[in-house]
């Protein structure tokens, strides 16, 4: 199929995709109260869950994966929708590598700058790259920034999607030493626990040598202190009893800090 034509289909879908989700829910968005962000998971076990932001990048990522690899590690990928449809061939050895993928919009949108109709441009047109990629679908959304309001808490819960943060920042966007990097995870995780890095920045120009200099040192860390790395997926289910309420899940994020990039 000659690439004009491939390109119109594409981007004939999302308008489809776009014109049936406002015809469904246009008037209902946020109209019912969503659950809270989800920071962290409710097990005692040594679970924790790594996560990585906005890429994939054609060299990083691969980096990463082969580490993972080498230590039987289970991740959660929250891409960027612009950067899959560049590195096609990084998403299908992430989804061949039994790892998870969560939206983390299309072009980094800071959403509560914005209106819903931008963000539901946003997710679906990532959706729908990740669907031409063969990704499973997954109601998981990382918001860029780590920044939302209650508006898009409702709006993700109006799509069936779920908000995910972090309870432990790597704090590798900083791009610091590799040992600064392993220190500040190694010291602060716990059972639980969802861990944030990135694999690239929202430009794809970042240098994300730290982070996998670092995860050279993370991974064989808890690895020996008993630790399993599965997806958030697997970290959240099944729901335990007595689930946590919105209160008590945001008081779970009250290890954040600082935005993250």
């Amino acid at each position: 199929m000659p690439l004009k034509i491939l390109a119109w289909a594409r981007f004939s879908l999302i308008i489809l995709c776009l014109a049936f989700s406002l015809a469904m829910g246009g008037e209902g968005l946020g109209a019912s109260a969503g659950e809270g962000p989800i920071c962290r998971g409710t097990t005692t076990h040594k679970q924790v869950a790594l996560t990585f932001d906005d890429g994939p990048h054609h060299r990083f990522t691969t980096d990463i994966l082969n580490l993972l690899d080498t230590y039987q590690a289970q991740a959660t990928f929250f891409v960027l929708g612009r950067h899959a449809a560049r590195y096609p061939h990084v998403m299908r050895e992430l989804v061949k590598s039994g790892h998870e993928v969560g939206n983390h919009s299309f072009s980094h949108l800071r959403f509560p700058a914005a209106n819903r109709e931008a963000w539901l441009r946003e997710m679906k047109r990532t959706e729908l790259e990740l669907e031409l990629l063969g990704c499973p679908d997954l109601p998981l959304f990382r918001p860029p920034y780590s920044d939302f309001n209650q508006g898009l808490v409702d709006f993700l819960a109006s799509l069936h999607r779920r908000l995910v943060l972090w309870s432990v920042d790597s704090a590798d966007w900083r791009e610091p030493d590799p040992l600064a990097i392993a220190a500040n995870v190694l010291s602060r995780v716990r059972p639980g626990d969802i861990v944030i890095f990135h694999d690239s920045d929202e430009t794809g120009a970042a240098d994300r040598r730290p982070t996998v200099e670092a995860l050279g040192l993370i991974l064989p860390a808890l690895k020996a202190w008993g630790y399993e790395f599965v997806t958030v997926s697997k970290l959240l289910s099944p729901p335990p009893a007595g689930r946590r309420t919105d209160l008590q899940e945001r008081r779970n994020c009250s290890r954040l800090g600082d935005k993250v990039k």
